[in-house]
């Protein structure tokens, strides 16, 4: 803090004394000897001499910095008189906080004289800032000074007819249990405080002597910083900055903590299916994880990641609206989260308290929706190679269709790839080669999904009229139960209108094949192919392939080790069965996966219009 000082006046001083004489920057810095007998005391001098300054004396005193107050560095000082404010009070704090609160809160360095029209914003000892302004009378903070400009041999005087109102930042309030009062925010407090680190600023501290081999120093700087800052994008100390801060009670942390902590169920050793490589059969992988760690670890990242909002981004503008005013605008967070729910958010505070750096709203429930927050939507491109667990039997390529068909595409969907469609092409590598498709299915979380498959068909671009077949394929999923062992899933159309439709398209091909060969022979298809999925070949189709429930979560294991669970893609059907060979594809043209969390599908289906 006091580094910070130092540059500040030290630049200041260079600019002045371009365009000043050395008399005029003098002043600045002292006052006449000869105006009062004050003059030649100290301020430390003065104020304890000052019969209705004794309240605050005592208050100084007990701080610690009366001593400073006697020394030759400049100050102005701006002392409350007695009877204008509760000395009680302040009496209580231990002297740490009776110094930044009370002490500081009233001292800034240099003189600042009021003298005929002023409109200053000050800067004091704690780093807040107060306005201090007038003509022939004065205000500080919108405090009326008693008496201004009471000389002293290092620096000014004034008194005050109340106190100047000390506002924390949002990083004090929320670490400091005192500052906090009776507001319950201590589940917050401790996560923050866990990250806080204090150190010895060297370079800012003034070197003493050297004591049994050890530095010393005469006047030591401490510095505190908290790693969350960067991660949380929100430097909640900077009393130039300002924001909003959702502060959860420790009743709404522990709602949120309890809803989010099923989404992140670990297990000790969790299993996945491995490839060796994209032809060989594949082996089980393990890795061993602290699941308590980890879990408390997300679910309170989680739990933060949304809470703080820059009061300078343009989404936020609404911040003080009501809720009922609100309607349907965004709110960014720190993190560059939107949440489109703002009303619903602010709608659970029940204290909004004013800091130096913007404001608090202190909320018994978080209203946060999870696919926005800590259970999003996921997607698997097809032709990401990361995503690719194994491709059998099949050459593949990733097509970019620039100039799509748009009555075949969604074009919204589209806009976020800036108008470019991309799928992985993937073609069977010989005449009687059946492709498979594995994907990754990183990050899954223990919740419930609606996944779904796109498919393009291949006269997706724009102007082309050929030809094209659907595809039959069935999906199987391998995941690891709860109890740590590997399953294979395997999901049906078993709708009537999927059988009737399929025994109808059966019939035709075969139907088809028999006019030019009527001795040919066919068996029926069996179990999997009637149950198997068929695509719409007229769009892009998001195929839906089921629900399930992944028992555990793979948050977080896939980046290196892949442990995660994977969804095969493959067609049931023997190549040698000609009448649906003449019905369907064989080469897959696959977009994306698509895993929708049960509460968004839920949501989205009950706000159709």
């Amino acid at each position: 803090m006091k580094k910070n000082n130092y540059i500040s006046m030290a630049l200041m001083a260079t600019g002045l004394l371009a365009t000043v004489s050395c008399t005029d920057f003098d002043d600045y810095n002292k006052v006449e000897n000869d105006a009062l007998p004050s003059a030649s005391q100290t301020l430390w001098e003065n104020i304890r001499q000052n019969d209705q300054l004794s309240d605050f004396a005592d208050l100084v005193e007990k701080s610690g910095f009366s001593q400073e107050l006697g020394q030759t560095k400049y100050y102005t000082v701006w002392a409350p008189l007695n009877g204008t404010f509760d000395a009680s009070a302040f009496r209580t704090l231990e002297s740490s906080a009776l110094m930044r609160q009370f002490v500081q809160n009233h001292i800034a360095s240099y003189a600042h004289s009021a003298t005929g029209k002023i409109d200053e914003r000050i800067l004091m000892l704690n780093e807040k800032s107060y306005n201090f302004e007038g003509s022939s009378s004065y205000t500080f903070d919108d405090v009326t000074l008693n008496a201004a400009n009471l000389p002293s041999s290092n620096g000014l005087l004034h008194t005050l007819n109340g106190v100047a109102t000390f506002y924390p930042n949002l990083y004090e309030y929320v670490t400091d249990s005192v500052l906090a009062g009776d507001i319950a925010i201590d589940s917050l407090r401790h996560f923050f405080q866990k990250y806080e680190l204090t150190y010895l600023d060297t370079e800012a501290s003034v070197v003493g002597s050297i004591v049994n081999g050890m530095q010393t120093y005469v006047d030591s700087v401490m510095v505190t910083t908290n790693t969350l800052w960067s991660s949380l994008n929100a430097k909640i100390n900077n009393e130039d900055s300002t924001y909003t801060f959702i502060m959860p009670t420790n009743q709404a942390w522990t709602k949120a903590y309890d809803r989010i902590k099923s989404y992140y169920n670990y297990l000790t050793t969790t299993y996945a299916q491995a490839f060796v490589s994209t032809n060989i059969a594949s082996t089980n992988a393990n890795i061993t994880i602290d699941n308590a760690y980890w879990q408390d670890s997300l679910v309170s990242r989680y739990l933060t990641r949304n809470l703080i909002y820059s009061n300078n981004d343009a989404y936020n503008q609404w911040m003080e609206k009501t809720p009922s005013q609100l309607g349907t605008d965004t709110l960014r967070t720190t993190t560059r989260r939107k949440l489109s729910n703002p009303a619903d958010i602010l709608a659970q505070t029940t204290a909004k308290l004013k800091m130096s750096n913007g404001v608090a709203r202190v909320v018994d429930s978080l209203a946060f929706l999870p696919w926005e927050t800590y259970a999003p939507e996921l997607t698997y491109n097809a032709a990401g190679s990361s995503n690719q667990a194994r491709i059998v039997n099949a050459n593949t390529l990733t097509v970019n269709v620039e100039n799509p068909d748009p009555a075949k595409v969604d074009v919204e969907e589209l806009s976020k790839t800036r108008g470019t469609l991309t799928y992985l092409w993937v073609e069977p590598n010989g005449g009687y080669a059946k492709p498979e498709l594995d994907i990754y299915l990183t990050d899954v979380l223990s919740t419930t999904y609606d996944i779904y498959c796109v498919f393009v068909p291949q006269n997706v671009e724009r102007g082309d009229t050929s030809v094209t077949k659907p595809n039959r394929v069935v999906f199987t999923l391998n995941y690891c139960d709860e109890n740590g062992k590997l399953k294979d899933y395997t999901f049906k159309d078993e709708s009537e209108e999927n059988s009737q439709w399929f025994d109808s398209y059966y019939e035709d091909c075969k139907n088809v094949i028999l006019a030019d060969n009527p001795k040919q022979t066919f068996s029926k298809p069996d179990a999997a192919t009637l149950t198997a999925f068929s695509n719409d070949v007229t769009k892009v189709d998001t195929l839906y392939v089921g629900e399930f429930t992944f028992p555990v979560t793979y948050y977080g294991l896939s980046t290196s080790d892949k442990i995660c669970p994977n969804l095969k893609i493959t067609s049931p059907f023997s190549v040698f069965n000609k009448a649906l060979l003449e019905g369907f594809s064989r080469d897959l043209r696959i977009a994306s996966i698509i895993l929708k969390p049960k509460e968004l599908a839920e949501y989205e289906e009950s706000n159709k219009q």
